[in-house]
Formats: C-alpha cells, sequence, structure tokens
C-alpha cells in the first residue's frame, strides 16, 4: 500500500512538473503574423509582392531574439529561422510549431523573403542574401525585408510585418520621336508617304548581376566582376511605335525588371534595334488609281551609355528609361520615382 501511494505521489508531482510548461491556450493563443508590403508594384512580375497585401501562396522566413529588459542587451533566441505559411483554414499566417507570447519583456522581429537557401537571418544583421541575376527569370524575383519590435505583455494580435524591397526596379519605355507620314498634293496627282517606325530588339549589357545584402544596416556589397546582358523585348514582327489621333507619340512600356542596386559601370549600355517601313505611293486624282507603289525597310540600331543618363541604382526606388526613336537618332531619358511611382525623385538625389 506505501509503495502504491508513493508511486501515485510521483505522478501526481512529474503532471504539475509538466504542466507548468504548457502554454495555457485559454489564455494565450498561438502566435500569429500579418504580411503587407510597404509598397505595391503595378506590373504583372513574378515578384513575391504584386499588391499591397503579401501573396498567401508565398511562405516567408521569420526569426524573433526575446529580451528581457531594453532592447540592445544580451538577448535571448526565442524563435530560430522559421518558415511561416498562410493557413487556409485559420485564414492566419503561422509558423508550422506554435510559438506563445512570454509573460513580459520584448520580442525582436525579422523577416525575409523569399524562402529559399541564399536568403538567411542573423540575429545581429537580420535578412541576409548571396543574390545573382543571371536571367531574366531571376530579374522578376522580388527580394524583401522586414523588422518589427513588440511588447509581449498581454499581446493578442497578429505581429505586423512589413516588408520592403531590397532591390532596385528599372523599367523600359519606347516611342517614335513624332509622326513622320505626309503626303503632297499636285494638280493631277497625290503622293502619299507613310513612313513607321517599328521597334525590333532592345537589351542591355554590363549590369552588375551579383551582391550580398545585409538588413541591418541596410546595404549592398556589389561584386563589378559578374555582368550579365537582360534581354528587355524581342519581336520577329517588330512593335510599331504609333502616335495617336493627335499625332503625339504613344508610349509603350517594354520590361519592368528587378535589379541588384549598383553603381553604374562605365561600359554599361543600352542596345536598340528598329526599322523604318516606308510606303511611298502616287494616286493619279480624275481616276483615283495608284499608278506607283513601293514598299521598302531600312534597318537601324543604336548603342548608348547607361552611365551617361544614371550613375546608380538605389534601392527601393524606381527607375525609368524613355528611348525616344527617330529616323535617325534614337534618345534616352531617365526618371526616378519612388517604388509605385507616386512621388518624383531628382536623379541624383536617392
Amino acid at each position: 500500500m506505501h509503495s502504491r501511494l508513493s508511486i501515485f505521489v510521483l505522478l501526481v508531482l512529474a503532471l504539475a512538473s509538466c504542466s507548468q510548461n504548457l502554454p495555457d491556450e485559454a489564455a494565450s493563443q498561438p502566435m500569429v503574423f500579418s504580411a503587407v508590403a510597404a509598397h505595391s508594384t503595378k506590373h504583372d512580375t513574378k515578384g513575391i509582392i504584386s499588391t499591397t497585401n503579401y501573396p498567401i501562396d508565398e511562405p516567408f522566413a521569420v526569426q524573433a531574439v526575446y529580451y528581457s529588459g531594453a532592447q540592445g542587451s544580451n538577448g535571448t533566441m526565442y524563435i530560430p529561422q522559421q518558415t511561416v505559411s498562410f493557413d487556409f483554414d485559420d485564414g492566419q499566417w503561422k509558423t508550422s510549431s506554435d510559438y506563445f507570447w512570454p509573460d513580459s519583456g520584448t520580442l525582436h522581429f525579422f523577416a525575409g523573403s523569399p524562402v529559399c537557401p541564399s536568403v538567411s537571418i542573423s540575429a545581429q544583421n537580420g535578412v541576409q542574401a548571396d543574390w545573382e541575376i543571371s536571367s531574366n527569370d531571376d530579374a522578376l524575383i522580388d527580394l524583401c525585408y522586414a523588422e518589427v519590435s513588440e511588447v509581449c505583455d498581454n499581446h493578442s494580435v497578429a505581429v505586423p510585418i512589413v516588408f520592403n524591397h531590397a532591390l532596385s526596379q528599372v523599367c523600359f519605355k519606347a516611342k517614335t520621336l513624332r509622326s513622320y507620314s505626309y503626303s503632297q498634293t499636285t494638280e493631277h496627282m497625290i503622293q502619299s508617304n507613310v513612313i513607321t517606325v517599328f521597334l525590333d530588339s532592345v537589351k542591355v549589357r554590363g549590369i552588375v548581376s551579383k551582391g550580398h545584402f545585409v538588413q541591418s544596416p541596410a546595404s549592398w556589397t556589389e561584386d563589378s566582376s559578374v555582368t550579365s546582358e537582360y534581354v528587355l523585348f524581342r519581336s520577329l514582327e517588330g512593335l510599331e511605335l504609333r502616335c495617336d489621333r493627335y499625332e503625339n507619340p504613344v508610349l509603350t512600356t517594354l520590361n519592368t525588371l528587378l535589379f541588384i542596386p549598383q553603381n553604374i559601370l562605365k561600359d554599361a549600355q543600352v542596345e536598340e534595334w528598329h526599322h523604318i517601313l516606308v510606303r511611298s505611293s502616287v494616286t493619279d486624282k480624275s481616276s483615283g488609281e495608284i499608278v506607283d507603289d513601293l514598299t521598302y525597310s531600312v534597318p537601324r540600331s543604336s548603342i548608348i551609355p547607361l552611365a551617361e543618363y544614371c550613375n546608380r541604382w538605389v534601392m527601393d526606388y524606381k527607375y525609368t528609361f524613355r528611348l525616344a526613336i527617330g529616323l535617325e537618332d534614337t534618345e534616352l531619358t531617365t526618371a526616378v520615382t519612388d517604388w509605385t511611382e507616386t512621388k518624383e525623385i531628382i536623379l541624383g538625389d536617392e
């Protein structure tokens, strides 16, 4: 009897000891997250962030350090790097294992996206990434980072993860310089000249395509020894650069890519190929018959040093390059804005 009583007491003590390490789920719900973008992109790409809402099919990584006193003192790792995914049953962003809020102190969170081997998180520097953009597909992936501190006392809301962009958004657009078609009329004849500019191909080369990103402080170390070229546009038939009915050139977006922030190398350049299609006809005014009709195409190309128009790309800014293509020359202009083009930035003041 004494032996059975001792075993029963030991079991009660053991269960009591275990229950102290189990969270009271009625009093403390598992930690959840909310994910938004600090900015949105207006183009449809493979970028992680395509709207102000973070896409629910893209997980992100998170890490949290606990501070019992003032932040900056020695902290304790509370959540080692974990993947946060959207739980469709609960409609919440969660880690695979549940974490609960401490009774006091502060949790400091770092978050990074996308979840891939080249992106990691450290307690000292936050998100770190060895990033390489070797193709156009790579240049559609949005590298993002976030940081937030939350007081633990009575915490009951989702951890707000607001992502920022670590890359530079670069957009290329094109238009014709002006309308070139014209006609001449004599007493008996009408000569019509329809002249149209068609854009065939645009590429950039000499762009630094490899670098290392650190979140805290947010900075890039670019590897200028590794450069790549990117095809921005290509068409076998050519893209007609037209004017509207008022003969104003229509600006067409060719491509928008995400590049490593960098100082533009002196040998970086834009290369464009286009052709001019000319149809010249002569019509007899009295009969209305076309008495002469000639159509021919003239190929043209140009190489433009990029550094003469923009000397650097800074993270979280959008750089728009506009090609204006004429019969003899191609002009390039540059504009710098915030990510969503809501605020224009003076070139060099980024």
